[in-house]
């Protein structure tokens, strides 16, 4: 949905998706592909936009183990820190025996271990991030930030709380104009896919191929020319996430995410601690 608003001086032209699908199927229709199909593989992880779209679309599963290694080690340490209140459920199946209802013949022998409900189960914790970042930033900044943003929905999960996450990145024009896109990533009600979110948070091409081409179709880029010299703009913050007032507001690296970077266990802990859920 294309939209604008002002902030003080400044013009914002907002396009903005429900959910990644929608944004996706909208990417699809870009009549004039520029960067977003032209760039390469070293810049975007992909060969081209059809192949990020498909990526996007059906989950990223061939790098899923590396990022769980990135992720299980920092939410290893965050457990560390953070006591994931857990209860002992019985059934046929399980992760571990119980070896004494077993040599009794008990069926419901098998324990699996789940959160103890508390007083936090229910609440809905809303989540915005920068997914952007600059030129110079390489494959692996984004795959290390996409694993710390994954260990704090993941603990946050552990903690009994829902997440809605939304993705926003900014880029500045001339003459006082802001481009920005914004799209839900995850609604609360429904189940997480990490194939999914490991895809928006952690691949350049949600930026460098799908982002872009939503650019290349806006109205700020193409009917003001905002965009000067057939370039993307200058990375500045999110505006849209200002008005929603959200319970975590992660900018990009370069404006103010440095503790994220460099102490990732450090940030998940101090920012639910922020929260008020410990």
């Amino acid at each position: 949905m294309k939209t604008q608003f002002t902030q003080g001086t400044e013009r914002i032209f907002m396009d903005s998706f429900d959910s990644l699908g929608e944004m996706i199927r909208y990417a699809e229709t870009n009549p004039e592909f520029g960067s977003s199909d032209k760039n390469g593989r070293d810049f975007t992880m992909t060969d081209s936009f059809a192949q990020a779209a498909t990526l996007a679309r059906h989950g990223w599963h061939d790098v899923r183990p590396n990022v769980e290694r990135l992720m299980n080690s920092l939410t290893e340490k965050i457990g560390e820190r953070i006591d994931f209140a857990q209860i002992a459920n019985y059934s046929v199946s399980g992760s571990i025996v119980d070896m004494g209802r077993y040599m009794t013949g008990e069926p419901e022998c098998m324990l699996e271990f789940a959160t103890e409900p508390c007083e936090r189960m229910g609440r809905v914790v809303r989540i915005f991030v920068d997914y952007g970042a600059n030129a110079g930033h390489s494959v692996d900044h984004f795959l290390k930030r996409g694993s710390a943003l994954l260990a704090l929905i993941d603990s946050l999960t552990k903690l009994g709380v829902s997440c809605e996450v939304y993705g926003e990145t900014s880029v500045t024009g001339s003459r006082d104009k802001i481009h920005t896109t914004v799209v839900k990533l995850h609604d609360a009600r429904d189940p997480m896919d990490v194939d999914a979110l490991m895809f928006t948070l952690a691949h350049p091409s949600m930026l460098r191929r799908l982002t872009f081409a939503v650019r290349e179709m806006s109205d700020c880029h193409k009917a003001i020319g905002a965009f000067a010299g057939g370039s993307y703009g200058s990375s500045t913050k999110m505006r849209f996430a200002r008005q929603q007032q959200p319970d975590v507001c992660m900018e990009r690296t370069e404006h103010g995410a440095g503790l994220m970077m460099s102490d990732p266990v450090e940030w998940v802990c101090q920012t639910i601690t922020g929260l008020g859920l410990l």
